[in-house]
């Protein structure tokens, strides 16, 4: 894993066992269609989730650049670990999700 994929989730819209789409701020990337996240950065907690769809402002993109947010769908298993988690301070703390894009074309 080279980890060139990071994206911040900020809050989960919708979510089944398979599939779930989230608003995102993309951290380190860009994030690219096809990107494959194995890792929630702060619990470490495992996850297999893949891209499959990129909506920025209202139209659909195949990427997000760092510092932008888009509503980002993912499918695999693991979305549960995407849901904040109250840090000991007591403050909400956002998933951080890491991976990698697919190869370049």
């Amino acid at each position: 894993m080279t980890g060139d994929a990071e994206l911040q989730i900020h809050e989960v819209r919708c979510a089944t066992a398979t599939e779930t789409t989230v608003v995102v701020r993309c951290l380190r990337g860009p994030v690219r269609i096809g990107a494959r996240f194995s890792l929630v950065r702060d619990t470490r907690a495992p996850i297999d989730l893949t891209v499959t769809s990129i909506v920025r402002y209202n139209h659909p993109d195949h990427a997000v650049d760092p510092g932008h947010s888009a509503l980002v769908t993912l499918r695999g298993t693991g979305a549960q670990e995407l849901r904040p988690t109250i840090g000991e301070t007591g403050r909400e703390i956002m998933a951080i999700a890491q991976g990698d894009n697919p190869a370049a074309p």
